[in-house]
C-alpha cells in the first residue's frame, strides 16, 4: 500500500493520526511512518480499515477504483476469477511487506557493545569488558563507529533527562569551546563523569553541572589535576523499558 493513499484516506475521513491509530490499535507514530512509506501496514491493518471505514480493499492495495465500498458496484467481486485476482494481489503485497522488513532490518540495524559505565555523579573508573548491547540504526551513525563510545549510566545526577541504567552513545570530540553547553563525558585523573559542560575562561575553570538540582556542580581547576580531558558529547540515548 502506498503511503499517499493512507494519508488521502485519513484526510477524506477527516481524522487525525491519533484518532485513526486508536481504531487500528497502533501508535500514532506508526500512522506517520505508514504515510511516509517508512513502514507498510500489515494485512490486519488493511482489514481493519475496510471493516471500520468501509474502505475498498482493492483501492488500498492498488490505488485503482473507488476509495470507499459504497461507491462500488455490488457485482464487482462476484466472479471466481476476480476473487482469485484479489487473493493474488494480497499475497504479493504481504510478500512485499515481509521482504521489505527483512531487507530493512538487515541493512539498517547494528549492535554496539556497551564497554562500561559512566558516572552520573562523582567521576568513577569506566572502561571494561562488554556489559550490554545497544541496537541502533546504521543511518543514525554519522561517520566511523571508531569515533563513538557506548556506555551505561550509573547514578542519578542527570535525572530526569538521563536516568540510571540508560545506555548512551558518546561521540568523541576534544574541542572544549565547541562543546560548551552540551552534555559531555569528561575524564578527570583516569575517571569519567557525565555532566553539562560549562567553561569559566576568566578563572580558567571547568564547571561540570548536574541536571538534577540535588547535586552540586563539580568545579575543576585543570592545574590541580594530572589528567583532565574531554572525551566527547552525548550523541544518542537509549532507554530500555
Amino acid at each position: 500500500m502506498d503511503g499517499k493513499r493512507m494519508r488521502a484516506l485519513r484526510k477524506a475521513l477527516n481524522l487525525s493520526q491519533q484518532e485513526i491509530a486508536k481504531t487500528l490499535k497502533v501508535n500514532p507514530s506508526a500512522i506517520s511512518q505508514m504515510e511516509t512509506d517508512r513502514i507498510k501496514p500489515s494485512l490486519d491493518t488493511l482489514l481493519l480499515l475496510t471493516k471500520h471505514y468501509k474502505v475498498n480493499l482493492h483501492w488500498l492495495i492498488t490505488g485503482k477504483g473507488q476509495m470507499f465500498e459504497d461507491a462500488i458496484s455490488t457485482t464487482k467481486y462476484k466472479t471466481n476469477n476476480r476473487l482469485e485476482a484479489l487473493k493474488k494481489l494480497l499475497t504479493e503485497e504481504l510478500n512485499s511487506i515481509v521482504k521489505a522488513k527483512q531487507d530493512y532490518v538487515s541493512a539498517d540495524v547494528i549492535d554496539i557493545p556497551v564497554k562500561g559505565e559512566i558516572a552520573a555523579g562523582l567521576p568513577v573508573e569506566s572502561f571494561q569488558d562488554e556489559i550490554d548491547v545497544m541496537t541502533v540504526r546504521r543511518s543514525m551513525i554519522k561517520g566511523s563507529m571508531e569515533n563513538f563510545i557506548c556506555l551505561r549510566v550509573n547514578g542519578k545526577s542527570m535525572e530526569p533527562e538521563i536516568r540510571h541504567n540508560d545506555l548512551i552513545l558518546i561521540k568523541q570530540d576534544t574541542e572544549w569551546e565547541k562543546l560548551a553547553g552540551k552534555i559531555c563525558a569528561v575524564r578527570i585523573d583516569g575517571s569519567i563523569t557525565l555532566k553539562k559542560l560549562v567553561l569559566d575562561p576568566a578563572n580558567k575553570l571547568i564547571v561540570l553541572v548536574s541536571l538534577n538540582n540535588e547535586y552540586q556542580p563539580i568545579v575543576v581547576n585543570p592545574a590541580d589535576h594530572d589528567d583532565v580531558n574531554l572525551i566527547g558529547y552525548l550523541y544518542f540515548l537509549f532507554r530500555k523499558v
